[in-house]
């Protein structure tokens, strides 16, 4: 099960087999061992970083070797919904003053691209999504570009009621736009008086959130009252008091207008869909009015809206395109108060592709089983350019890719034949000869519909061939080859 919290916090490249609590969250991080079997370690200089960054970030894990390299962080809950959070920090740690650039993936679907601009900064990406199995990938891909490699790697649990628009279909990548006047790259912002980043544990969920870069002509509005913030019943992303408890408001203006796009290296595509959402809470105890538009791109969002008086108000929305976007805020009449803004996140929408959660389970643990290196790591089957070694899949538009055919030939393979070859229903051709697999044929093989071809040639197996695979071969539905197979 999950660690307390629903959190998994790694510290890529740490002493193997310890733990430490970060002073300023009280999170306690592991190393990257049980998570990965890849991957090098290096010291990083704290010099060679910006200043006040966390203790993670002074070593990190990179990867030589293959096209693409899988973290895997297990015991998950099928349908779930989580927060992952990966971190990277260069520091030039291997003295080549040339900043990589690859690709990250949830699954087997494109997350982002992490490219390094500066060799001191801190490069942070987010996603929220549902998990289709009890386990979760995230892979660093090469892509000739420099060696991958990363600081650090988070999941955080998220109850199911929470970012309703990250689903089975789409997951939600938080926007990252890294520039100089912010202090890290994702567009999760906090307005007002608090000017430092806030996370767990005021945000039991753990997000990041930070404060938005200072504007001429705005001016905080603090809570007065000091009261807590109230939970609203209807809201689907419970933002903490701690950020809600300020807000920013124009000085002698009526309007408030805040722009924001893309970071490039993102790869948003064409047409990207981004979702907003713009958060607001009345702080003070006022007689007049405050009412306002919203509108996103001059296309209204809300007319005539008041915040509520200690309690959150969430307006949220798609926005379409690639091009900057804007948000504006403008009174009603020159009687109302000018309009104040707590919090805001920008998202991009990623379609999710499936990956067939039985046939991915049943090879991870014969992985396990028998310890089987090769190139297996992330999905089986999908993408497609990285298909494991010795399978074939099928791949059709409407589902989700299947495979069907295994060769494990010659693979070192040494015990009993595991029952996850039986629950690869779509398997049409299955090689497990010349290895050292003992016990006996187990009937389940005879009971796989599709399989057409078994060779189960030079072993150590023993005992009779079940009827249901005598069966298939006397109907001409099986080939099956089974010489210098002891005791048969």
């Amino acid at each position: 099960m999950l660690p307390r919290h629903g959190f998994i916090s790694i510290d890529c490249g740490y002493t193997a087999n310890q733990t430490y609590t970060d002073s300023r969250t009280g999170i306690s991080y592991a190393s990257d061992e049980g998570y990965i079997d890849a991957g090098l370690i290096h010291p990083v200089d704290k010099s060679n970083l910006q200043t006040d960054l966390a203790d993670r970030y002074l070593n990190l894990c990179f990867f030589p070797s293959g096209e693409r390299n899988c973290y895997t962080l297990r015991f998950l809950t099928p349908g779930g919904k989580y927060l992952v959070r990966a971190a990277f920090g260069y520091g030039d740690y291997d003295k080549l003053n040339k900043n990589p650039t690859f690709d990250l993936y949830f699954g087997v679907n494109y997350w982002t691209t992490v490219t390094i601009v500066s060799s001191s900064t801190a490069y942070v990406f987010e996603i929220i999504a549902v998990c289709p199995a009890d386990f979760l990938q995230i892979c660093l891909v090469n892509k000739g570009s420099g060696t991958p490699f990363i600081s650090g790697l988070d999941l955080r649990s998220l109850t199911s009621d929470l970012y309703l628009e990250a689903n089975v279909t789409q997951s939600l990548v938080l926007l990252s736009f890294f520039r100089d006047t912010v202090g890290f790259g994702p567009n999760r912002y906090h307005f007002g008086t608090n000017y430092q980043h806030i996370r767990f544990p005021d945000d039991p969920y753990d997000r990041m959130w930070q404060r938005y870069e200072n504007v001429d002509g705005w001016t905080d509005v603090p809570n007065k009252s000091n009261g807590e913030i109230k939970n609203s019943t209807n809201d689907n992303y419970d933002a903490p008091s701690a950020v809600m408890r300020s807000a920013s408001t124009p000085v002698n203006d009526s309007r408030m207008d805040l722009s924001w796009s893309s970071d490039s290296s993102m790869n948003v595509g064409v047409d990207p869909k981004f979702f907003l959402v713009l958060y607001f809470a009345e702080l003070e105890a006022v007689q007049e009015l405050r009412q306002f538009d919203v509108s996103v791109d001059k296309n209204p969002l809300a007319s005539a809206f008041s915040p509520k008086f200690l309690l959150p108000t969430v307006l949220s929305g798609i926005v379409q395109g690639s091009n900057e976007h804007s948000v504006s805020l403008v009174a009603t009449s020159n009687l109302a108060l000018q309009p104040l803004i707590s919090a805001m996140e920008i998202y991009m929408v990623r379609p999710v592709n499936e990956s067939n959660s039985l046939d991915a389970n049943a090879m991870m643990t014969i992985q396990d089983k028998f310890s089987v290196k090769k190139n297996w790591v992330g999905d089986p089957c999908a993408p497609i350019s990285f298909a494991w070694n010795g399978l074939n899949c099928s791949y059709t538009t409407n589902s989700p890719p299947r495979i069907t055919a295994l060769n494990m030939s010659s693979s070192g393979l040494v015990g009993e034949i595991d029952a996850s070859f039986g629950q690869l229903t779509l398997l049409q051709h299955l090689d497990l000869s010349h290895n050292s697999l003992s016990g006996s044929i187990p009937v389940f093989l005879g009971q796989v519909p599709a399989l057409q071809f078994l060779d189960l040639s030079s072993n150590n197996l023993s005992g009779s061939i079940p009827w249901s695979l005598l069966e298939k071969t006397q109907r001409g539905l099986l080939t099956l080859r089974f010489a210098h197979v002891s005791s048969i």
